[in-house]
């Protein structure tokens, strides 16, 4: 009998380090608010804001090829549909219900155009370069939809990947250049066209891009020699060269960490280029860290339960945290969360988290999830080839 496959312990501790990043991003940076004091040189949200694309590199990671595309769909895209659907409709209206109740004045919103907005993508057909474009706005003081646009350009990222996946994978050099070719579609269609498609489409290539990245990562079992290889020179050469190009990318080429508005950096198509070196430097950096956790028994344990139950942490979060703080600061449109002081921000993000594992526990019962070493989409098992 062979022996049970047990999780790659990085990838969960590395997902929920994530999703922890991005919220981090949202509740405390939100809408281009930086934490006071901060110098423009090196940005701890520029670093973090690399999470972004870790989640789809993950995604790529556990592929499993030789699936049809009908049961890909079915079993992949489709429930990211549902749970936008589901997220949106719901908690929009439960946000619309709970600030008409402690008094917001909300006779200017229409609740359900706004979720018709959400659902399709802000800001469709408009120019991507017109001033006063922002595909990020908050819509109104009951918009709980932050990072919302990740689902769709997911979904989309999904169609196209399924498509090439099975064609190149196994030729890296094949796949190398399909992934040149994703980010270069993107990238020209941004500067050339400039139209902001429904489901903010022209993003699509990008994230195919990152999922064809993490599926080729898998094809050299990058996970295990990332666990287990920390022994050799090439590894700490790895660790400290992507350490020094991301430092040097947060720097000099900074993202903007405005993806939803279509956007790479500030240097054209230049952005194109340096935002994937930007993403997965610091990626691996963060896997790394993600792999030093596994020794911190109650730390990794915090972050492997958030990689677990991701898609609950990021579909409620800005709604826990709007709930949380709405009685106390007055909810607006200019930034998700309307809280000038860091320190407050800080004590809502770490109180909005709590709620959110509290509610992960009631839901999945993740403390009898977290003994289960079976799980057939991580193959630990493999002899990396690095």
């Amino acid at each position: 009998m062979d022996a049970p496959k047990r999780r790659i312990e990085s990838l969960d501790i590395l997902r929920g380090a994530a999703i922890v990043g991005v919220i981090t991003v949202h509740i405390v940076f939100g809408a281009g608010r930086s934490p006071d004091g901060m110098s423009d040189g090196i940005s701890i949200a520029e670093f973090l804001y690399a999470a972004l694309a870790m989640f789809m590199v993950i995604s790529g990671y556990l592929y499993k090829k030789g699936k049809d595309f009908r049961t890909n769909l079915m079993t992949r895209i489709l429930p990211i549909l549902i749970v936008l659907a589901f997220s949106t409709i719901l908690f929009t209206t439960l946000m619309y219900g709970y600030l008409y109740m402690i008094g917001y004045d909300l006779g200017g919103y229409n609740l359900l155009e706004e979720i018709g907005e959400i659902l399709i993508g802000k800001c469709v057909f408009q120019n991507v370069h017109d001033v006063g474009y922002n595909a990020g706005a908050v819509l109104s003081p009951f918009d709980i939809s932050a990072g919302f646009y990740y689902l769709q350009i997911l979904a989309v990222g999904y169609l196209i990947f399924f498509a090439v996946a099975d064609r190149v994978l196994g030729d890296w050099r094949k796949c190398l250049a399909v992934i040149v070719s994703l980010f270069a579609i993107s990238g020209l269609y941004v500067e050339f066209i400039g139209i902001q498609l429904p489901f903010t489409a022209q993003i699509g290539p990008v994230v195919a891009a990152f999922l064809l990245i993490g599926a080729l990562l898998k094809e050299y079992n990058f996970a295990e020699f990332m666990e287990r290889g920390f022994h050799t020179r090439k590894y700490w050469f790895m660790i400290i060269s992507m350490a020094i190009i991301g430092l040097i990318c947060i720097k000099y080429y900074p993202t903007g960490m405005t993806l939803y508005n279509s956007s790479f950096g500030s240097n054209g198509l230049l952005s194109v280029v340096t935002f994937p070196i930007h993403a997965m430097s610091c990626g691996i950096v963060l896997w790394f860290i993600a792999v030093m956790l596994i020794r911190v028994p109650v730390v990794s344990d915090i972050f492997r339960i958030a990689g677990i139950a991701s898609i609950v942490l990021y579909s409620m979060h800005m709604f826990i945290a709007k709930f949380i703080s709405a009685p106390f600061y007055t909810i607006g449109t200019e930034y998700w969360i309307t809280i000038d002081s860091m320190t407050d921000r800080l004590v809502l993000l770490i109180i909005t988290l709590s709620i959110l594992y509290l509610i992960t526990f009631w839901l999945y019962g993740l403390k009898r999830t977290l003994g289960q070493e079976v799980d057939t989409d991580y193959p630990a098992s493999a002899t990396s080839k690095l």
